[in-house]
């Protein structure tokens, strides 16, 4: 009987143990997804973003020129 009981909750401890594992393993690709998830968004953006101050930058020169 007791040896039921210990050999139950050892499975439920390594049971527990592999569960955790697997939320910390899924936590961190769900993590990696929405770093490059993030990261598509950014990248464009942050392209844009320097493609504007360009053309702004160029229009100053160009009206400084004038």
């Amino acid at each position: 009987m007791l040896v039921a009981v210990v050999i139950a909750l050892v499975l439920a401890l390594v049971l527990l143990a592999f569960v955790l594992a697997l939320i910390l393993v899924l936590g961190q690709v769900l993590m990696l997804a929405l770093v490059l998830a993030l990261g598509l968004v950014l990248v464009p953006v942050l392209v844009l973003a320097l493609a504007a101050l360009v053309i702004i930058i160029a229009f100053v020169l160009v009206l400084l020129a004038d």
